[in-house]
């Protein structure tokens, strides 16, 4: 319940949010991913919030930036028709003592309008975006009953499917930014879907609620801001510390062989260098797919998510993904997009699985026909460094930095209201805007992957521009996504 000494009226120290919406429209959902951790009760069914529940978002020195979950409206086209049958409508309202059990409806909404009344700063109320401006009589009704508060709307549109461009994005936000013009306390409509959502929104939400606020919540709300922005950006940075840590690891990874002999070359006593040039392959190949699953876990971490990039399901998608054997040369992409689906998780069983389909399809066709050792490292995807050592071939390397890439736009748009992590297909329009971005910066890849194939190559060297070059890169696909 309420704590009148925390009430938005008498405390500038304390900035209040307010949860509204019509019931079972994903309000508590919200609530953990924008706290990220687990609160109240989820259920797909009305009315399962009856109170008012106050928890802490975040604190800045002495600055509190608090969230109130609160019961969804219920029936509320008898709800407003009530409120105008009275000449003082709030005052009748908020006096009436209805007994929840005998009319729960009336109750939850009783609940919400205090919370807005006593406690909010800023409303935050969700629309379900699915059907689109219009085609919910109550959204104009429940605007009406907030009207006659007057506290400042933020309409956040919830419930709209996986990631989209910005452009049909800003198209939807314009739709309902018109619709609901006629409401003056409607100040702003955003995307914000609880299941979807990017750090990089949140931080846009921040802004509009901030220009709301009135004047005495300002200084408070600046450092709230400030450190909101300060941990959002470590775990960025975090995140690509520890994607450049695998990518290191990998480029430098080599397995020596032996120099192929010319006999060899001829085609002649072949077998026991293809069976060692193989295993090499099959070790280089573990040994990414173990760094990959611990990169994916250290990422759901340090987004605060539960599970692991381990599920039932990944083994068929990773058979599902590689169906059709592909013929790959220097080349990888086209082989290997469809692992990105689910950041790693397809990628890392079907490696374990065996190694045998990463990089195209039926490669045991590849060590068959005396093939040279030039042409069979090609087919692998391997090079030889100044080391005499096998490592990954630099365009094998380009994709692995690509896939690095999206498995971080996996973890960091999986909302902490959906639970555990699991692996989601990937939107499309990620992996252009992905690749757009690395291939713009192929030589400075290239010229990374040159110095980690020497024979004196430096841990430190190669680590710091991978880790510049990965802050960069995760920036600009960011900034890309949400212009």
């Amino acid at each position: 319940m309420s704590d009148r000494r925390l009430s938005a009226s008498t405390s500038r120290d304390t900035v209040t949010l307010s949860l509204a919406s019509h019931t079972n429209v994903g309000k508590t959902t919200m609530a953990r991913t924008l706290l990220r951790r687990e609160v109240g009760i989820v259920r797909d069914e009305a009315n399962v919030t009856v109170f008012n529940e106050s928890h802490v978002m975040h604190t800045a020195g002495d600055a509190t930036l608090r969230l109130w979950d609160t019961p969804g409206f219920s029936d509320t086209g008898r709800l407003l028709r009530r409120l105008k049958q009275r000449g003082n409508k709030l005052l009748w309202f908020l006096t009436q003592t209805w007994d929840r059990f005998r009319n729960k409806e009336l109750w939850c909404s009783q609940q919400a309008l205090t919370n807005v009344r006593e406690e909010a700063d800023v409303v935050l109320y969700l629309i379900n975006a699915v059907q689109g401006p219009g085609a919910e009589p109550f959204v104009d009704q429940e605007m009406e009953i907030l009207s006659w508060l007057g506290k400042p709307v933020l309409a956040l549109l919830n419930q709209t499917g996986p990631p989209r461009p910005s452009t049909e994005e800003a198209a939807e936000e314009t739709a309902w930014r018109e619709y609901l013009g006629r409401f003056p306390i409607v100040r702003e409509v955003l995307n914000l879907d609880a299941f979807t959502r990017c750090w990089v929104q949140e931080i846009h939400l921040m802004a509009k609620i901030q220009s709301v606020l009135p004047e005495h919540k300002q200084d408070a709300f600046k450092l709230l801001m400030a450190a909101w922005l300060d941990r959002n950006q470590d775990i960025f940075v975090g995140s690509m510390r520890v994607l450049s840590n695998q990518l290191t690891a990998n480029v430098l990874d080599g397995i020596a062989v032996r120099t192929e002999t010319l006999i060899q070359k001829l085609g002649f006593n072949r077998s026991d260098l293809e069976k060692e040039w193989s295993e090499a392959r099959q070790r280089l190949s573990e040994s990414l797919a173990s760094r990959a699953e611990q990169s994916m876990n250290q990422l759901i971490t340090l987004h605060g998510l539960e599970g692991t990039d381990e599920h039932g399901d990944a083994m068929k998608a990773a058979r599902h993904d590689f169906a059709e054997p592909q013929e790959v040369e220097a080349e990888v992409w086209s082989a290997i997009s469809g692992i990105a689906s689910g950041a790693l998780a397809g990628l890392v069983v079907d490696l374990k699985a065996g190694g045998l389909t990463f990089g195209g399809g039926a490669l045991l066709g590849g060590i068959s026909g005396g093939l040279g050792a030039y042409a069979l490292i090609k087919t692998y995807n391997l090079t030889r460094g100044d080391d005499n050592k096998l490592h990954w071939s630099k365009e094998h390397f380009h994709e692995q930095v690509k896939l690095a890439l999206l498995s971080y736009l996996a973890v960091a748009h999986f909302g902490r209201g959906r639970g555990a992590w699991k692996r989601d297909p990937r939107p499309e329009f990620w992996s252009r805007e992905v690749k757009e971005v690395v291939d713009a910066k192929k030589d400075r890849l290239d010229s990374v992957w040159k110095k980690a194939s020497k024979n004196d190559a430096s841990l430190g060297v190669v680590h710091d521009d991978l880790q510049s070059l990965m802050l960069r890169m995760g920036s600009e696909v960011l900034k890309r996504l949400y212009p």
